[in-house]
């Protein structure tokens, strides 16, 4: 019988510091509590007719937009995504920082970009069926709501929504600007080294070779 995907985990992002032919980047952060994953890729194209035939088509840069549904969030790392002002509150009475505040900026232009890796599962919650690493992804939005309590069980999480753009630099491996990697798993396949770093085309024989 042929196999559907069912089951995510692993959902970790690291930042991205991108200069003159150079991308760096930052130890995988977990978040912790991934309840479901969906993406989705557009292409816009353009044709251009011509004596009465299809002269020239041409096609737009690709964008991918993912969505992160989670339980509630570390507000850390929610801060931490959607660019938001740290205030610390120092304990009473003392002058050591007891909790942070988080101010929302007017505008989104100090949100970095990030890297976010994940896995897919096809129904075996101990062994995933694919890994991925999604490069150059911007947060648009955290989603926050909250019912009343009743009698009921019903509770809501957070959906993380993120949009993929191209790399500034090429990959030198593929001479491209990847937007992600994916790679299926097997029975030798090390995940865990997957996650320990961000994989990209350039690394990934070395990081997952033998």
């Amino acid at each position: 019988m042929a196999k559907q995907f069912r089951g995510v985990s692993r959902l970790v992002f690291a930042t991205i510091t991108e200069g003159e032919n150079t991308t760096t980047y930052g130890t995988p952060t977990a978040i912790i509590g991934v309840k479901a994953i969906s993406r989705d890729i557009a292409s816009d194209s353009e044709q251009v007719w011509a004596d009465n035939a299809l002269y020239e088509e041409t096609f737009a840069g690709t964008s991918v937009t993912r969505s992160f549904e989670t339980v509630r969030l570390d507000p850390a790392i929610e801060a931490q995504l959607l660019g938001l002002t740290t205030v610390q509150v120092a304990a009473a009475g003392t002058s050591t920082p007891a909790v942070n505040a988080y101010a929302t900026p007017a505008d989104a232009s100090n949100r970095q970009y990030f890297a976010f890796g994940y896995a897919l599962h096809d129904g075996n919650a101990d062994q995933p069926c694919e890994i991925v690493w999604a490069f150059r992804g911007k947060v648009n939005s955290i989603s926050k709501s909250s019912n009343t309590i009743d009698a009921g069980t019903g509770s809501e999480g957070q959906t993380i929504e993120v949009t993929f753009s191209a790399p500034v630099n090429k990959f030198t491996t593929t001479a491209q600007r990847n937007l992600d990697l994916s790679m299926p798993v097997a029975a030798d396949t090390d995940v865990d080294a997957w996650f320990s770093q961000v994989v990209t085309p350039d690394n990934v024989a070395t990081v997952m070779g033998d």
